[in-house]
């Protein structure tokens, strides 16, 4: 974790402080593959990477939020907004045409999203909700509750997930957002 969070617990009250430097502080088992004894929320999953293998307390913004603006949210799967903003399927749509505007495609049929395209959609919903805008090419690892929910309710009928991807020079936004229509 960045010595941000640090520097912003000061501002905390003490017992704030204490539970800041208790989740931030705390060193990745040896693996974290198979079992989610690493979890702090009690939402996540066991995830098939070490890098995926993350909960959402051990994010510094989620941390503050749930500490201090809504102290009774246990992982982000159960924030208010998180259905709004990463869920809902016409907010996932107005965020794939938003997308889809900046690059100039064509808009295909709504009735033609997958569950793919929404999982990708809520995945990039999540990283902007918590990180605001990143820039170009530069990712994050959604924490395993997020990545777990957003696959429920958008499923992939085999059971096979792509999962955490480094960034690919070749590969842009849109090309993720809306490959299921480039191939119809």
């Amino acid at each position: 974790m960045s010595g941000s969070l640090k520097d912003i617990s000061r501002c905390l009250p003490p017992p704030l402080r204490a539970r800041c430097r208790t989740v931030s502080c705390q060193k990745p088992e040896e693996s974290r593959i198979g079992h989610v004894q690493w979890c702090l929320c009690g939402s996540c999953v066991p995830m098939p990477t070490e890098k995926e293998s993350v909960c959402c307390k051990e994010l510094n913004l989620f941390l503050l939020l749930s500490m201090v603006l809504v102290p009774i949210t246990r992982s982000y799967k159960t924030h208010p907004s998180f259905n709004a903003v990463c869920i809902n399927p016409d907010v996932l749509w107005a965020a794939r045409v938003s997308l889809h505007d900046r690059f100039s495609a064509g808009l295909p049929n709504r009735g033609q999203i997958t569950n793919r395209s929404n999982r990708y959609a809520g995945y990039r919903q999540f990283t902007w909700w918590m990180h605001g805008w990143l820039g170009r090419r530069v990712r994050r690892v959604i924490p395993s509750c997020a990545v777990n929910k957003i696959r429920q309710v958008y499923p992939e009928p085999s059971g096979l997930y792509t999962g955490f991807q480094p960034v690919d020079m070749d590969h842009t936004e849109v090309d993720e957002a809306w490959t299921d229509f480039y191939d119809m």
